[in-house]
Formats: structure tokens, sequence, C-alpha cells
């Protein structure tokens, strides 16, 4: 049976069918000229409607308490007519009819002004959209730490635009980590081929539309790396001689630490952080031999450096893949069970105040860093729940700070690094 909208007993459906429904909320990436438009307040009001979803039980409760005062006094006026006209009195009946779930959002409006009392709308795109950057990374932190259970999802617009790299890295790295949680679903549109290699394999979708009467075709699995590398294309900076190719994006910021200790020792070595000849490229572990076998980085006619962590041994055939190709490409497994393996136990104490356990062996079944800093991370901050492993790696990359070469030392690394790093200077040399 339809019900139209505009019907009473269609808005008390609809009303009991809202509260079933997940929170939305849309971040567009068209520019705002104002802190009352979408793109400045839509971060508030998403947090906003969570707050009220988590308030759910004490907003029932207030409903309750007006529904049994304003009955009440509908049972007084009633009496009161009784006595003065008991005809009227007898078709007069209190109907309390509750408020609409989503009536509670638009009670709050909440501006913003930034340093020295500068109106948000008067700051340029990229700061209002660092916004974003941080409810994401506040919402990832807060869902981490508690044991809220509603269900939300977060629709974004390219949120690369108007952003300079290191913070569309922390952006993306708020939304892996919302979406890894329950109850929580990122939804994110993109035309940077290079976020998208960011992303897990199993989540992409190519949304095209060639057909005759534009109905939209998507694509997705292992195909799809190459059918967005034709179609948007990749472009190298001419300055770039080499690839560096990791599995994810902890992994740059490791390599680019190391490589900072060696070079401080002797300039033979690369500096990653700063040689415009090395360009990054994150291949991400679940589709790291797609990227491999079907070499869709051959169009932009440079050599590879690849390196992977040794727990997942099946790495070796793709190792082997790059190794055979012949063209000034070369790769590695590492010596050590994962590129975490690398830190000194005294640098997680410098940065953490507490340290974990950190093993040399490789193979799969060997004890996970992340997860045994996890474990201790929970301990010590009295998380309500484990941190996972992926929120564990970028937490560990502060202890990288307070890396040095005699530790690199003491963890018998030196050599392995060192070779990866005299390598990478032949490639460009």
């Amino acid at each position: 049976m339809e019900l139209g909208k505009g019907k009473e007993d269609g808005k008390r459906v609809w009303d009991k069918l809202e509260s079933y429904l997940p929170i939305f909320a849309l971040f567009q990436s068209d520019r705002a000229s104002k802190d009352s438009d979408d793109e400045v307040q839509n971060p508030l009001k998403g947090a906003i409607k969570a707050a009220i979803a988590e308030a759910a039980i004490q907003i029932r409760q207030i409903e309750a308490l007006v529904k049994e005062k304003s009955e009440e006094i509908a049972r007084l006026i009633h009496a009161a007519l009784m006595e003065i006209d008991p005809k009227l009195a007898g078709s007069l009946s209190p109907i309390y009819k509750p408020p609409l779930s989503s009536k509670w959002a638009g009670l709050f409006s909440i501006g913003m002004e930034t340093n020295n009392g500068i109106a948000l709308n008067k700051r340029g795109s990229g700061v209002r959209r660092m916004i974003l950057v941080s409810f994401f990374k506040a919402e990832a932190e807060r869902r981490l730490n508690n044991s809220d259970k509603s269900n939300i999802i977060y629709a974004i617009e390219e949120p690369e635009t108007s952003q300079h790299p290191d913070n569309q890295r922390v952006l993306l790295n708020a939304f892996l980590d919302l979406s890894a949680l329950p109850g929580c679903q990122v939804l994110l549109t993109t035309h940077s081929p290079g976020l998208a290699a960011d992303l897990p394999a199993d989540s992409i979708r190519f949304i095209s539309s060639n057909t005759q009467d534009d109905t939209p075709t998507i694509s997705k699995g292992v195909d799809v790396f190459e059918e967005v590398a034709s179609v948007l294309g990749l472009v190298p900076d001419n300055r770039v001689k080499a690839l560096v190719c990791v599995e994810g994006y902890t992994d740059v910021a490791v390599f680019k630490k190391l490589s900072g200790i060696m070079h401080e020792k002797s300039n033979a070595f690369p500096d990653l952080q700063n040689d415009p000849r090395f360009a990054f490229i994150v291949l991400g572990g679940s589709s790291l031999k797609h990227w491999v076998n079907n070499n869709y980085l051959r169009p932009l006619n440079l050599p590879e450096a690849h390196v992977y962590d040794a727990d997942v041994p099946a790495y070796q055939t793709s190792v082997d893949a790059v190794n055979a190709r012949g063209d000034g490409s070369w790769a590695a497994l590492t010596e050590k069970h994962e590129i975490e393996c690398y830190l000194h136990p005294g640098a997680i104490q410098d940065a953490f105040g507490f340290t974990c356990d950190v093993v040399d062996m490789p193979g799969e079944n060997a004890p996970s860093v992340p997860r045994s800093f996890a474990l201790r991370w929970h301990e010590m901050a009295g998380f309500d729940g484990v941190p996972k492993d992926s929120k564990a790696k970028e937490k560990l990359m502060q202890a990288f700070d307070y890396r040095t070469y005699e530790r690199l030392e003491e963890r018998g690394a030196v050599g392995e690094v060192e070779g990866w790093m005299v390598k990478l200077a032949r490639m460009v040399n």
C-alpha cells in the first residue's frame, strides 16, 4: 500500500522508518562562499546529527516528559470544560504528536571564526576544506575511543580538491579508519588515480557513461586499474627519474625517514624526503600483484624500485617478476618481518613512554609489531576497544622521528638499508 508523504499516516510511518536508517552526511566539492553554506556547515551538521543519534534515549525521555505534561494539562482543561459545557467537552480529546527526528537537528546552528576573528568564509577554499580533514580525523579518534554503535554514511566528493598532498594523506587515512569501524561506511568520488591507488583494491568502482543512452556502467575487480590508468592517464613530473613502489602510505614515510638517516652519514645516499628525482607509488597490498603483473606504470617509461614486507611470502612472485623485466627496475622483500621491525624499542619508548615487542624473524607467522603496539597502546591509553593495525601503523610513525644511525645498527639493519639506498642512487645517476 502506497502512502503519500503529505498524509498524516505517511508522516508517522516515515518517522518510524527513519529511526532505523543510518545517518547520512554529504560533503560536496563545490566551493562555498559563506560560512552558512554547506561546505562549511556540513562537517558541523554531521557532528550534530551524530550527537543527536547518540542522544536518542535522552531525546525520547524529553518527548515522553512533554507528552506526559501536555496530556496532564489537556485533562485539566477537559475537566474544567466539562463543568462549563459538558456537550463541547464530550468531543474534546488530547492527541500527542511527537516531533520528527529530523527536526531536532534543525534546532542547532553553528558558525565559525578562524584566527584573529576572521570569518571562515573569508578564507580560501583550501582552508575551508581543511575543516573536513579535522572533522574526519576527530571523528575517527572519537569513534575509536568509545562504543558508539549508531550507523552513519559519509559521502565525500573529490577529497583532494584544493589540498596539499600531505593533507590528502591525512584525510584519506581518516576515511580508512572510519570505514573500518562497525556501522560506518565512507563513499568517495575522485578523478585522481594517485588517490585511488591508496584505497583497498576491492573497494574501487570505475563509473563511466559511454553507452548510447548514457546509462552508467560500473567496473570493479582487478581489471579496473588498467581502465582507470587509460582514461584518467598517468602524467609524470619531468624531474622524476625513478619510481619507488611500496605497499602502503606508512611505508612511504618510513622510507623517507630511513633515507634521511643514511643521507646524514653520506651525501652519496639519496634524501627521499626532498629529492624530486624520486616519486613514490603506493600499490596497496591486495592489488600489488595486479600492478606488477600488468605493469600499469609502463607508460611512464621510468625504472621502478619495489620493496615489500616479508610478512606475505607470496610477494616473492611479484619480486621475481619485477627483477626479470630487464629495464633497470629491481625489487626485494625486507629481511625482517615487516617495515615496523626496523624500529628500535628505545625509539618507541622515547615517543610514547612505553615499549612493545619488536621481532627480527621474517615470515607470515612472525609476531606483528603493529599488533603488539596496538595491545600496549590499548592497555596504556585505556581504550574501550583495541586499535586496528592500520591505526597502530600510523601512530608508530611518530617513533621513527627518534630513529638514529646507531639504533639502526643495533637492529642489524644498516647493511640492508644501505643496499636499498645504493641501488636507488644508481637508478638516477
